[in-house]
């Protein structure tokens, strides 16, 4: 990652007593749900951790009603101790455009505004990623060019492919010590090719979902089948009948260029 490189040639500059120029780190992750941002901010954190960038490495997880108070003056200071707890580590911020209210001089414009200050209060030693939606993030710094300023870097989490959707789905079944046969894998990618066409799709949160529903569809079936005739490998194998087809209630996403 450039970010790390960079800011590992500064410290290796400054420990040669050369002039450094440390800039901010601050970063904006946009990506539909489920696509890894909270996991990718939390190695982040700690890969900055062990290259003494960071002198903690912590992830501290914020969202609207961690930052915004219940009362006027009540704001600001919540937002302060957030960045408190935050120090050494990384402040995620999801879905930091939900702090955009209708009027002026509300809430969330305090708690916006007090960000735009500790972000640069604090550039050295804390790093705040703000998360969300592609297109309600670029609306969201479009109309707070303090924040845009202080982004030094923009990170897009596109979604998953059919195909590492399945090896998703595998990883998660083996964890769990079950495995798919193959006309449940024939049946996952069927599945995972409707389902990601969906505009309310959730990628690996999806697969986590498809799963838990595996599973109990699997423990049905083999309750009410013959007790004698299960087998070990029977209760470590999912089926394709397991495994539900997506119901299509939402609108269809238009597809980019060649689908996966």
């Amino acid at each position: 990652m450039q970010a790390l490189n960079y800011h590992k040639a500064q410290k290796l500059f400054a420990d040669k007593g050369m002039k450094t120029d440390y800039s901010s780190m601050h970063m904006v992750f946009t990506g539909n749900p489920g696509t890894a941002k909270t996991t990718v901010a939390r190695l982040l954190a700690r890969i900055m951790r062990e290259n003494g960038l960071l002198s903690k490495g912590q992830l501290v997880e914020v969202g609207r009603g961690d930052l915004v108070g219940r009362y006027v003056g009540w704001t600001a200071q919540t937002v302060q101790k957030k960045f408190k707890q935050a120090e050494g580590g990384v402040l995620f911020i999801d879905e930091a455009y939900s702090l955009v209210d209708d009027r002026d001089g509300s809430f969330g414009d305090e708690a916006i505004n007090t960000i735009v200050q500790e972000m640069e209060n604090h550039r050295d030693s804390t790093i705040v990623i703000l998360a969300g939606y592609p297109d309600k993030m670029e609306e969201f710094l479009q109309k707070n060019p303090g924040l845009r300023s202080r982004i030094a870097y923009h990170v897009p989490f596109a979604d998953y492919t059919v195909e590492e959707l399945c090896k998703i789905a595998e990883l998660i079944a083996k964890k769990k010590g079950l495995y798919f046969d193959n006309q449940a894998r024939e049946k996952l990618t069927a599945v995972f090719e409707t389902a990601r066409r969906q505009a309310d799709f959730g990628n690996g949160r999806y697969v986590r979902n498809v799963i838990e529903k595996a599973k109990m569809a699997q423990a049905t079936r083999l309750i009410t089948a013959d007790y004698e005739s299960v087998t070990q490998k029977d209760i470590i194998t999912l089926c394709a009948e397991d495994i539900e087809m997506p119901k299509v209630s939402a609108p269809i996403r238009p597809q980019i260029g060649f689908s996966i």
